[in-house]
């Protein structure tokens, strides 16, 4: 098999599987398309092309969120960015939950319209005082170019946000006075001479911070170069403050069993950490590990290392022929400890192949679509999710075009293909992020490229799925689709790990699928740096445990190919017009739609090809340029219903 070919399909549906762990009962499709080779980049900074914002932007957006299911929670702008790689791997901890029900958010953020570099790049901020959220703006609260921020809270009540420095490596805690102030004071901590610490993650309790992170690694002359130890090629380390980052008593720290005997490198962003008063619990994986699981009772003092998910070739090296096809990680990983102390983990799913022990390199499958389960009392993995639910067309699985799961190759859109979506090595179905309630219900939100809704140049957009479960992880129940949007790219969800009478989620959404950082072409320019909104919702934890969200649009669970009703077609406005005229249409089933424009006698002039759509209200806009002044007739058809009403030119 060529390990340079760039593309695959393969998608989840309801076949055999082997694998090295029990899976419970969810079957898998095998690979049935090609792999493709991995590539060890981290994209760091902004250094990618681009000639700046597309026409009619803010035009475009109006026009296609409009196009959104119905949902019983609204989607709030918090902010935006130019800057739109929110992680190279695992989504990092950005939502922050107050027992009042305040909510406070970061991410990573840009001003620079138009810029390739992102000299503004830094931490973006907002906050929810329970009736309203900040003003909507991309600046950064630092003054420095930073990025990868985290955000918690310390005993005094003062915020912090901590941030990377991409440039000098280390980085820089800044807190305000309490929440919602936006007076921040920036300190450098965390610096490691002749070394670049990035790709952080860090959480706190009480006055303890706890941060894991890894290194950059240049061969370019005066550069610094990755440090290894225990073997482990710019590893993931642990550092501790118990003093709200005043000083650290802990740094650099590696975990126990963090070696040669089953890691070969540290892999930016593959890891995560949560905390719960003085329990702190660390996860790690990676296309060729396993999903290692590190917990301490004792505010990271000492550490207990568990395997979640073992990697039958761990560790990976380039001698060992694989030609099974083994289940693996994508390195997209989370990990969540519940009310009674107990850690959870998760991560999309991949399988790999090495059919040529002559190099120094791996296949993988980007297509693939599951996500993996494990806690700390059954010690048993499962998969809890798989792409088949998101199947639109009734066939078993979620189909994806070539473009959704290739990447660049040699800085360029492979043949025969107009774009690339692929995020780095991961796999379709990616980047889980729990959260848990009161009552132990567990809730993990995911990225998911949907079927059938492609872009212009033939790539899946992305929406944000969610499954539950109400027995502390034995069972989970129904993906249902979070944001339902249709021509827009939802990605990057990160969740506020505990849960009131909401899931907490803060996303970013742009229109086209992919990242500018990681997906643009310089002589394609296929993925130019548009603006991307920062999305914020308030999803009833009651509407998700009733299955009352569910995919409402286009699934054929839901009988996404019956004849749609147009149950409402209001008149146009404005009316008369010239230019451009609006009709509100409220679709009762998914299905196909059809709109004409006639004369009064019933001559057809101008017809619209056939576009699915959602259940829900829509905004159909009608063209009158180059029409004569006088009345004209619209017609909409949805499967057997027909609703034709009068406009006029003028």
């Amino acid at each position: 098999m060529n390990k340079h070919i760039l593309s695959t399909l393969l998608f989840a549906g309801a076949c055999g599987l082997t694998a090295q762990v029990p899976f419970g009962n969810v079957r898998v499709a095998p690979p049935s398309g090609p792999a493709v080779k991995s590539s060890f980049h981290i994209t760091t900074d902004g250094a990618a092309a681009g000639s700046g914002a597309s026409s009619g932007i803010a035009n475009k957006n109006q026009e296609y969120l409009l196009r959104r299911g119905i949902v019983p929670y609204s989607f709030v702008e918090i902010g935006n960015t130019w800057y739109d790689l929110q992680s190279n791997a695992s989504v990092g901890n950005r939502v922050l939950l107050y027992p009042d029900g305040t909510v406070s958010a970061t991410w990573t953020t840009s001003a620079d319209e138009g810029s390739t570099t992102f000299p503004n790049r830094g931490s973006g901020y907002n906050h929810y005082n329970k009736t309203t959220w900040g003003a909507v703006k991309a600046d950064r609260i630092e003054t420095t170019r930073l990025g990868w921020p985290s955000i918690g809270v310390l005993s005094n009540g003062s915020e912090w946000i901590m941030a990377h420095d991409a440039a000098l490596g280390g980085f820089v805690l800044s807190k305000n006075g309490g929440k919602g102030q936006t007076n921040w004071t920036p300190t450098a901590v965390l610096k490691e001479n002749n070394l670049r610490p990035l790709w952080g993650r860090a959480v706190s309790s009480g006055n303890y911070i706890h941060a894991i992170y890894t290194y950059a690694d240049s061969s370019q002359p005066g550069e610094p170069r990755a440090p290894t130890r225990n073997g482990v090629l710019a590893p993931m380390v642990y550092s501790r403050s118990s003093n709200g980052g005043v000083t650290w008593d802990k740094q650099a720290v590696m975990l126990p069993g963090n070696d040669t005997s089953r890691i070969t490198n540290g892999g930016g962003d593959q890891y995560a950490i949560a905390c719960r008063d003085s329990i702190v619990a660390i996860i790690f994986g990676g296309l060729a590990d396993d999903v290692s699981v590190w917990k301490s009772t004792n505010n990271g003092s000492t550490w207990t290392k568990m395997i979640a998910d073992s990697f039958k070739y761990a560790p990976y090296k380039s001698t060992k022929l694989m030609l099974d096809t083994p289940f693996t990680n994508d390195g997209t990983v989370q990990v969540l400890i519940d009310r009674n102390g107990k850690v959870h983990a998760f991560w999309g799913g991949s399988r790999m192949l090495d059919d040529d022990n002559t190099d120094q390199s791996f296949s993988f499958f980007p297509g693939y679509q599951y996500m993996g389960y494990w806690n700390e009392i059954t010690k048993k993995s499962q998969i809890i999710a798989g792409g088949a639910a998101f199947d639109r067309d009734g066939n078993g699985v979620n189909s994806l075009s070539s473009a959704t799961t290739s990447f660049l190759s040699n800085g360029q859109v492979p043949t025969n293909l107009n774009t690339v979506a692929r995020l780095g090595n991961t796999s379709a179905l990616r980047q889980p992020s729990p959260a848990i309630d009161a009552q132990g219900n567990i809730y993990v939100t995911f990225s998911v490229p949907i079927e059938g809704d492609v872009s212009d140049l033939d790539a899946n957009y992305r929406d944000i799925g969610i499954v539950y479960s109400t027995d502390g992880g034995a069972t989970w129940k129904n993906e249902q689709n979070l944001t339902q949007t249709m021509m827009v790219e939802d990605d990057f969800a990160s969740v506020a790990p505990d849960a009131d009478n909401f899931v907490h989620m803060v996303w970013q959404r742009d229109l086209i699928p992919g990242t500018n950082l990681q997906n643009n072409s310089t002589s394609a320019n296929n993925h130019e740096p548009v603006k991307n909104q920062i999305m914020y919702a308030a999803i009833p934890t009651a509407k998700i445990l009733a299955d009352a969200i569910g995919h409402q649009w286009g699934l054929g669970i839901h009988k996404a190919n019956q004849p749609a009703e147009v149950f409402v077609v209001s008149q146009n406005f404005p009316n008369p017009f010239s230019d451009k005229s609006e009709v509100l249409i409220f679709m009762d089933e998914p299905g196909t739609l059809q709109v004409d424009i006639l004369t009064l006698d019933g001559k057809t002039i101008r017809s619209s090809s056939e576009k699915l759509m959602t259940r829900g209200n829509h905004n159909i806009q009608l063209d009158g340029k180059g029409l004569k002044a006088g009345m004209y007739l619209y017609r909409f058809t949805a499967g057997k219903n027909v609703v034709t009403k009068k406009m006029t030119i003028q």
